[in-house]
């Protein structure tokens, strides 16, 4: 029976991650979950991730998903290129991030005093309501009142806020939807997310488009091809660094598995942006993939236990994130081995 892998990790380029950072903590309520800024940096990380001499600081946060995070990322090298300020849902590239939240009065409230008002009337009957907001940097968060998982997951941390979607936007939703089922081994769920008139939660109403929904551990991933209004392709150039959500991760906790979804997604068409790279010293394994249509992947491992801990799957202090742009050490000497292996 093959691994199917969850989507454990949702990835964003952010501007300024401490301002984007408190925007989820304290707007919705995730949970802090330390940090890494050594290893986001020098040519390990530029191999991975495909960009020229990459830097980066990363922070995580949590929801009460078992095993799944929110990854910001703020680059020094390259810079985020900022969103296109017409940016619409129906361009191509991820999106759109779903919540599910405990209280869905209180999370609005939260969110309107740092400055994120609804795009649109909140739809809904209470207990079912729904709203969409913008972000710091310009992600269409959309905000559950209904959690559309109910009585399927087991709840992790304890925590009023849930990682329940994201969305890509695609020009050929065959091929992506092909390249998830053969490649990543998803099956599609007969679980229903949105409907026509969820549109104009995010400003598209009347917006006509086809779309696939797949169940990936407790995250849904939903694929759409706007047919009215058709998005506008990348910008010219565009990299893993600018703004905006950059990939989504699929996770395994162990080697074997995540170098079998490795060889069944190159074997599906991916061009992985270097061999995948294994550090059993920090219990860790990462590739970035690209599907045929260009879209990035992250397929990692990592040991269960400390290891969660360590990659920013277990809530922790804020203290103990690094500070963006400090400097650091760098570990180029102990991570020679696995570089030149790349």
């Amino acid at each position: 029976m093959r691994f199917v892998p969850p989507l454990n990790q949702i990835a964003l380029s952010v501007v300024d991650l401490r301002l984007t950072e408190r925007w989820f903590r304290e707007g919705v309520g995730l949970l802090p979950a330390g940090g890494r800024r050594w290893m986001m940096r020098g040519p390990l990380a530029s191999r991975v991730q495909g960009l020229p001499k990459a830097a980066s600081t990363c922070w995580w946060l949590v929801g009460s998903n078992p095993w799944a995070q929110l990854e910001l990322f703020q680059f020094e090298r390259p810079l985020a290129r900022p969103l296109p300020t017409d940016f619409r849902p129906c361009d191509i590239g991820y999106t759109r991030i779903g919540l599910w939240v405990a209280d869905f009065d209180e999370t609005l409230l939260r969110l309107a005093r740092l400055g994120s008002q609804p795009l649109s009337t909140v739809q809904g009957q209470a207990g079912e309501r729904r709203a969409c907001v913008r972000n710091p940097d310009g992600v269409y968060v959309e905000i559950m009142e209904a959690d559309p998982l109910a009585g399927h997951v087991t709840p992790g941390h304890n925590s009023p806020v849930a990682i329940r979607s994201v969305t890509m936007s695609v020009p050929d939703l065959q091929s992506t939807c092909d390249f998830l089922r053969h490649g990543m081994g998803l099956a599609e769920t007969e679980t229903s997310l949105h409907s026509p008139l969820h549109e104009a939660l995010w400003a598209l109403p009347g917006a006509t488009k086809k779309s696939c929904l797949f169940l990936a551990g407790d995250v849904l991933l939903e694929v759409v091809q706007y047919l009215e209004p058709r998005g506008k392709a990348w910008p010219e150039g565009y990299r893993l660094s600018d703004q905006g959500i950059l990939n989504v991760a699929f996770g395994a906790h162990n080697k074997q598995d995540m170098v079998a979804v490795y060889r069944r997604a190159c074997a599906a068409g991916a061009q992985p942006n270097c061999r995948p790279v294994h550090l059993p010293l920090f219990n860790v394994g990462v590739v970035y993939l690209n599907d045929p249509q260009g879209f990035s992947y992250e397929v990692l491992w990592l040991k269960p236990g400390k290891a969660d801990r360590a990659w920013g799957f277990e809530p922790l202090p804020q203290a103990r994130r690094p500070a963006p742009g400090a400097l650091g050490g760098t570990l180029v000497k102990r991570l020679k081995p696995y570089i030149e292996r790349c």
